[in-house]
């Protein structure tokens, strides 16, 4: 004698988990993401605008994976938003990194580069959050170095403190040093990024294209706009760089409006931000990560006083405390 299932009865197209009927295309994985997307929520007070922020995703993504009326599979958000949760609840007393979109391309800059043992070139404006990315990245991939360029370094102490990173050198010459540094990194998975590298001289560069061939390995070249008109000429005096440049976007000019946006709930955390609010915020930053966190949210949380987050607030610290006019935002 045979026994219907719950699942003879769930109509075609679709199953059933606990109480709620899915979509044939959630996964059972992805209902479980959801009763724990749903969980967090409610113990921490999120809102499901501030999550989508979060996970830059628009509010109402979320609201249909929630649901159960999304249309297609949702497993890449489901990753997304799961990974702001993370970085949510790593950020509580600390500063966690916010996956805005200049801290992702930093990532595959250096996932590339470490990949196919080439050149990558990253650049960006001032304050776009280039260094941040590349450090972060450095500090959670092992056999990663980071070298800060500077107009005062030669190639000699260039060598030096790779040598030190690398090998433990601080005897012996710098010929010999050079040898023990692509003796150390010979064919490794190693990666040498090297930050402000727009500051580097022809011959420092050179000496960095010249271990990355002995050693084979990846290099990247952190730096601002004037990194890529040093390099770019073609036929120039980098153009052996150049031609070994396996990765190389566009220069990032700003930050968008919904890296503004994840970047300033992540610093109020569950606290609802009104979307006027962020909109002044990233008119005032000006395309700037460090003028928006390190400028004017510190200010706001220093000289808020109990005081309602609305844009009255932001004019006023924007005004008071960093000097910024009203005319410096369109109304």
């Amino acid at each position: 004698m045979s026994t219907t299932t719950e699942a003879q009865k769930t109509p075609q197209g679709a199953h059933k988990a606990e109480t709620a009927i899915w979509p044939e295309h959630y996964a059972p994985e992805d209902i479980k993401a959801i009763a724990v997307i749903r969980n967090w929520m409610n113990e921490r007070n999120y809102s499901q605008a501030a999550l989508a922020r979060l996970a830059r995703i628009s509010g109402s993504s979320l609201n249909q994976i929630l649901k159960g009326v999304y249309l297609s599979p949702p497993r890449k958000p489901l990753t997304a938003i799961r990974s702001a949760m993370r970085h949510a609840d790593e950020s509580v007393g600390i500063a966690a990194p916010v996956e805005t979109s200049v801290f992702r391309l930093g990532g595959i800059a250096c996932d590339m580069a470490r990949r196919y043992r080439n050149f990558a070139v990253f650049t960006g404006y001032v304050g776009t959050g280039k260094t941040f990315a590349v450090k972060h990245y450095a500090a959670n991939h092992p056999n990663t170095y980071v070298i800060e360029a500077s107009p005062t370094m030669t190639p000699q102490s260039l060598i030096k403190q790779l040598a030190r990173m690398v090998a433990g050198l601080e005897k012996g010459s710098i010929a010999n040093k050079f040898d023990g540094i692509v003796e150390n990194l010979a064919n490794t998975d190693s990666l040498i990024i090297v930050d402000e590298a727009e500051t580097l001289t022809p011959h420092q560069l050179h000496t960095i294209r010249r271990i990355r061939d002995l050693a084979n390995i990846g290099i990247v070249l952190c730096g601002t706009e004037h990194l890529s008109g040093l390099i770019k000429p073609l036929h120039g005096q980098f153009d052996q760089i150049r031609s070994r440049a396996g990765f190389w976007p566009e220069t990032v000019h700003a930050i968008t409006a919904e890296d503004a946006a994840a970047l300033t709930q992540s610093a109020f955390g569950a606290e609802e931000v009104a979307e006027d609010v962020i909109a002044r915020l990233h008119a005032y930053a000006k395309g700037s990560a460090r003028m928006l966190v390190e400028g004017l949210i510190a200010a706001i949380r220093e000289f808020r006083k109990g005081r309602p987050l609305d844009v009255r607030l932001v004019d006023a610290v924007a005004r008071q405390a960093l000097c910024l006019s009203g005319r410096s935002v369109a109304k």
